[in-house]
């Protein structure tokens, strides 16, 4: 059954040269570079707040693969966390060794001013899920408010939105999951707690939740949790001497669409039991969690994989584990994949050569490997004034495994953004700026190529 909408006069809110869509990592360095570059750069988001998921859904840790390897964060994310560090030092974490996490709480606060900083125009509670074409370009956004809706025109719009929104209202096509069944990687629930006994946790000056988390994966291979999500890891966040794990990242749902409103209903719920399951096994099960309870569950699910669009270049896991070289590179990553099973299987030995079909995928930074991302990769099909930075760009189901980290996110971010004020000082679209002169806009903002 279908319905016709009659049509309807919609008042122009703004003009800018550039729009940001989406306030996560690549939505921060999308917003910043362009702003930078001179261009007049407005930022949407849906949430009240930004971040994406490091604040939205509690991922707080974000470059903890880095640590002990050659690699080191540059660009606007390196800004971003030295920036951060000078604020807020490691945000009252006491767990020893650690990689540093951020709190998603203070960096809410952090973030405005950071990017609010560089001259960026931000909108919070902008739904953005409609545009209106004008033959291969897109002339107006639509934002859906509780005044109606509104639009913004923008000379280049950037989609950081995670789900490819954007892309998706401007018929850009598109892929969503693996190859086989379309399934997606599970959305995630995390929950904070509180009540925990800090003392006993870090006693010793040892992270007893490293070892915790080290034998809950062993109770679970061996079948005797009892648990009935399937998710063998349980990731801690920052312990605090208050008492507080700050997240952790256990409760999953498979099967869903993260694409669709129905799936996302059925995941919230789903994951919420979950919470109330493992916080009873917790406090029955683990040193220092007898009086532990729930002070917190994050503002949405999470996913980490989402629609992909058809791009300019498709990137494959074979190209990353070639570490291919590209003409047009604008970042450049270190090798690691990370991808929770789509289909739940639990076994495999996390080696990419599985695809995702044979269980998870885990392979850590190994020696100084990486690999490129080319900005075609960034550029959809069918479309002029449209950029695509974050998890959405144009990449195999595997190859988005590597691709997918928020610092990954934020440098395709930092490159679009840059593109978009080099296009709008040339007159040209950001299909025909001249790629050498992106390339050295960019390492002159301290941007890794290679």
């Amino acid at each position: 059954m279908q319905i016709v909408i009659p049509s309807k006069t919609v008042k122009v809110f703004k003009e800018t040269d550039v729009l940001v869509v989406g306030g996560g990592p690549a939505g921060i360095g999308a917003a910043m570079a362009a702003a930078r570059g001179g261009a007049k750069t407005v930022l949407l988001e849906k949430r009240g707040f930004l971040g994406g998921n490091i604040t939205g859904s509690y991922v707080e840790t974000c470059n903890y693969f880095l640590k002990g390897t050659p690699f080191e964060a540059y660009g606007i994310y390196a800004e971003m966390e030295n920036g951060y560090k000078a604020q807020f030092g490691k945000s009252h974490d006491i767990r020893a060794n650690s990689p540093h996490r951020f709190s998603s709480e203070y960096l809410k606060i952090f973030l405005d001013k950071f990017v609010t900083g560089a001259g960026v125009e931000i909108f919070f509670h902008s739904l953005v899920n409609e545009v209106v074409m004008d033959g291969d370009k897109v002339s107006y956004v639509i934002i859906q408010s509780k005044q109606g809706a509104v639009a913004i025109k923008a000379k280049t719009i950037i989609d950081c939105t995670g789900d490819a929104d954007v892309a998706f209202a401007a018929g850009v096509p598109y892929d969503l999951g693996r190859e086989k069944d379309g399934l997606c990687q599970p959305g995630t629930v995390n929950f904070r707690i509180a009540g925990v006994d800090s003392e006993k946790l870090s006693r010793d000056g040892v992270d007893h939740l490293r070892s915790i988390g080290a034998q809950f994966r062993l109770d679970y291979r061996a079948g005797i949790t009892g648990l009935s999500c399937k998710r063998q890891d349980i990731p801690f966040g920052r312990l605090t001497p208050g008492g507080q794990v700050t997240y952790i990242n256990y409760p999953c749902a498979y099967g869903l669409d993260p694409t669709h409103f129905a799936d996302l209903s059925k995941g919230e719920m789903e994951c919420r039991q979950y919470i109330l399951e493992i916080l009873d096994y917790m406090r029955k099960n683990f040193e220092g969690f007898e009086n532990a309870e729930l002070s917190s569950i994050a503002t949405e699910i999470g996913f980490r994989d989402s629609r992909r669009i058809h791009g300019e270049y498709m990137l494959t896991i074979e190209d990353m584990e070639a570490n291919k070289h590209f003409d047009d590179v604008i970042a450049v990553y270190p090798r690691f994949y990370d991808m929770l099973a789509p289909d739940g299987n639990m076994g495999g030995d996390g080696k990419v050569e599985g695809k995702g079909y044979e269980g998870h995928i885990y392979e850590a930074v190994k020696d100084g490997r990486s690999f490129e991302i080319p900005y075609r990769s960034l550029l959809p099909q069918g479309v002029q004034n449209l950029i695509v930075a974050g998890r959405s760009i144009s990449a195999d189901h595997v190859a988005e495994s590597g691709t997918r980290a928020i610092s990954a996110c934020l440098y395709t971010g930092q490159a679009a953004g840059t593109a978009a004020s080099i296009a709008l000082a040339k007159s040209e679209t950001v299909k025909t700026i001249n790629i050498p002169q992106l390339q050295d806009s960019l390492r002159k903002q301290n941007m890794i190529l290679g």
